[in-house]
């Protein structure tokens, strides 16, 4: 499968869409930026028009390209420390269900709900 990296940048009321080493199409709607990509691969014979990896790197202007990255980037950041504190909270949680305290105690000392401590033990259950 082909990975495809494509540059769109604004012109006008269209966003213009390069395919390096391929061509330019031109697409109204960034929503309808891959779609539009996907066809103009069809429409030049490429096999893989419909499954190739479609990357689409937003240009429109400097200080906007570099904040959306950085929201990005936080976005990754943010999902990433989310996955740990689960960790840490499924394995917390079991060790205190093995100090010998409550569900309810365990929300309050979290700062959790007690359906949320119950969430957490059977998913550490299901991993056992």
């Amino acid at each position: 499968m082909k990975d495809y990296t494509v540059v769109a940048t604004r012109v006008h009321d269209l966003w213009e869409l390069d395919v390096p080493g391929v061509g330019v199409t031109q697409s109204i709607t960034a929503g309808g930026a891959e779609e539009m990509v996907r066809d103009y691969l069809d429409c030049l014979g490429a096999a893989d028009a419909d499954t190739a990896s479609i990357t689409i790197v937003w240009h429109i202007a400097p200080e906007i390209d570099a904040r959306i990255a950085d929201a990005k980037a936080d976005a990754t950041r943010a999902a990433r420390l989310q996955a740990r504190a689960s960790t840490t909270n499924r394995e917390t949680v079991a060790m205190l269900k093995d100090a010998g305290m409550t569900g309810r105690d365990i929300a309050a000392v979290l700062g959790i709900s007690e359906q949320r401590v119950s969430q957490l033990a059977k998913a550490l259950k299901k991993t056992a």
